[in-house]
Formats: C-alpha cells, structure tokens, sequence
C-alpha cells in the first residue's frame, strides 16, 4: 500500500514538474513571436478585426497559409498583425476574404474586399 502512495506521489509531483516546463517554453515561444511581430524592423500590415469575429479564425488561416500572426492592438482598434513583404499583401487579402466567405457565409459580416489599416 505504502508503495501505491509513493508510486502516486511520483507520479502527481513528475507529471506536474513536467506540465510547468511545457508551458514555460509555451509562453516563451509566444513572447518571443510577439516580440518579432512588434519589432520595428519586421515588414507587417494589420486587418481591424471586424464586431463580432473571433480572431483565431483568420489566424489559423494564416498559420495554415504559412504567415507568422498575432492578435494585436493598434491603438483603439483590435487587429490582427500578419508578417508579410508587399509582395504578399495580396495573397494574404486573398486568404482574409476566403476566410470571411467560407466561415461567415450568410452572416451580416462585410464580406467584401479586406482593406489594411496602412491602407486607410
């Protein structure tokens, strides 16, 4: 019986150390991400993330089209902030619109054409 609890105990206390390294490299993953997209040097554009839309949904759009976001906010608007070089402005405003198309399909969403907010 002895050796269930010290067996149990191993486990709880490994399995428990084990969780807290995973999500310590977790969290300083996502900082180090956040940090590239908001470094000055690192070519972005942002979409205003319109009423009512959860921004995981184009995020995972983007990470499935191959493009580093992040949800962001740009003074008093919510947005997304997607690393891209002009050259790829259009192939992400293809991927946003798809998006709103595909998954917001016959909601009141402006479903139209994306516009940045450097466009603006």
């Amino acid at each position: 019986m002895a050796a269930a609890i010290v067996l149990l105990v191993v486990v709880v206390v490994g399995g428990s150390i084990a969780l807290s390294l995973f999500l310590r490299s977790w969290v300083r993953e996502e900082s180090r991400r956040e940090a590239h997209l908001r470094d000055p040097r690192t070519h972005t554009v942002a979409f205003a993330i319109p009423a009512g839309v959860d921004p995981v949904t184009p995020e995972t759009a983007l990470a499935l089209a191959g493009f580093n976001s992040g949800h962001d906010r740009l003074g008093m608007v919510e947005c997304i902030r997607i690393e891209c070089d002009e050259s790829q402005r259009d192939r992400v405003r293809r991927v946003l619109e798809d998006v709103f198309r595909t998954q917001y399909d016959g909601s009141v969403l402006p479903t139209g054409h994306v516009v940045f907010e450097d466009e603006r």
